[in-house]
């Protein structure tokens, strides 16, 4: 992921510590999902809340597609595709989408079908084939297209993943995309870190991806005239058998093979926060169980934990103005929220400016409106940790407007 140090420029860093009582234990000392790796995270902040084995890189089977749709929706962007462009199928594409022991979609050689409904079914279904065919959309061949994911993940910052193919199938479950340099049984890998982070990507840049994933059906033309309604195979949307009293799931992606296991990544709403689970490998033969430590996990968030305000010092709440009717500005947020089971012991506060606001000295320059988001601030403490190792990130808005001033204004304002 590209630094955000890159982006703003520091302009104040409050290095007093402020110590009010208690201590904020982000992981439990045991494990207590039953999976070889879970992770829930705070999407707005990147907070992490729990982790267990978060930097284990197991196969994650379909959990991997996330990572194909973030190369396509670039595809999207730069108008390479559109949600319209029809897609050909050929017969090797066909051979996968028709097979029984794959997720499938049936997919016939020699039409074509449009991204958007090839889309639906990947996320919905997790169809392999529709996924194969998304991968071929802007003419790349899938060896090009993983290429693309590779570099897609480092874009990302995603440092513990390896793949193999844009579906999450082994290796030799590709048949005629097999890779005669890999061993049959390789598939995707990732940690639950990366996907983690992934999704955190996700829901930031591509947001109308929720609109796709919280389909509890959604339709796919199997050949004119013949509409194929296809369930989604995530159960905890509302109304499914594992929903969660208080948490509205709005996705994300399922994962099954015999390396994986059954993996889930959810995304929720829960106390007007966007939050992110992640359960690899789920313990026993029951696949469902994905489902349940997801919602282990959210009784966790639930009854462990809760939203705290820390107050911040005032040389972050506002900003320094140069060529302005005022010296500084006021600025929010004034307080910021946490997870958390007790007062946070200490933290840093500090901000930064966006440069293409800033004048003289790295001081705002005049004039600004009231809202006007001016920057970023940082929220670091040894009890916090995020998903990427950096600070708590909140958005920096100015509270009032400040028109633009002589010298002799700002010196004596």
């Amino acid at each position: 992921m590209i630094s955000l140090r890159k982006i703003f420029v520091i302009l104040i860093s409050c290095l007093t510590i402020f110590s009010l009582g208690g201590v904020i234990p982000l992981t439990h000392a045991a494990s207590v999902i039953d999976a070889r790796a879970a992770m829930m995270v705070d999407a707005d902040t990147g907070q992490v809340i729990y982790e267990q084995g978060a930097d284990k890189q197991l196969p994650v089977a379909s959990v991997s597609k996330l990572l194909t749709i973030a190369v396509v929706h670039d595809e999207l962007q730069k108008n390479i595709i559109t949600a319209d462009s029809r897609v050909s199928v050929t017969p090797a594409i066909a051979a996968i989408s028709n097979d029984p022991a794959y997720s499938s979609i049936d997919l016939a050689a020699g039409r074509s079908y449009p991204v958007i409904e090839l889309l639906n079914a990947a996320m919905v279904k997790s169809a392999d084939g529709a996924t194969l065919a998304l991968a071929t959309a802007a003419g790349n061949s899938p060896d090009e297209f993983v290429l693309a994911m590779e570099k897609k993940a480092r874009e990302v910052g995603l440092r513990k993943t390896s793949i193999v193919n844009p579906t999450g199938l082994t290796n030799s479950e590709m048949k005629s995309f097999r890779s005669p340099n890999i061993a049959d049984n390789v598939e995707n890998a990732m940690s639950a870190r990366d996907i983690a982070i992934l999704t955190r990507y996700l829901l930031r840049t591509y947001p109308a991806l929720l609109q796709v994933s919280d389909q509890k059906k959604a339709n796919f033309l199997i050949t004119k005239g013949n509409v194929k309604r296809i369930a989604n195979l995530n159960e905890m949307l509302p109304g499914g058998r594992y929903t969660v009293p208080g948490v509205t799931i709005t996705g994300l992606k399922t994962g099954t093979s015999d390396n994986a296991g059954a993996c889930f990544v959810s995304t929720g709403k829960y106390h007007g926060h966007q939050i992110i689970t992640v359960v690899l490998h789920a313990g026993g033969h029951n696949p469902d169980n994905r489902f349940i430590q997801t919602q282990r996990l959210y009784a966790m968030l639930k009854h462990d934990y809760r939203l705290e305000r820390v107050r911040l010092p005032q040389a972050v709440r506002q900003a320094v103005v140069t060529n302005g009717a005022k010296r500084t500005v006021a600025t929010c947020p004034t307080t910021v929220t946490i997870w958390g089971t007790g007062r946070l012991t200490s933290y840093t506060a500090s901000q930064e400016l966006n440069p293409r606001l800033i004048g003289d000295q790295g001081r705002l320059r005049a004039p600004i409106r009231n809202h006007q988001r001016v920057g970023q601030l940082y929220l670091t403490s040894p009890h916090l940790k995020t998903v990427s190792g950096v600070p708590l990130i909140y958005p920096l808005r100015s509270t009032e407007v400040v028109p633009r001033g002589n010298f002799l204004q700002w010196l004596f304002n």
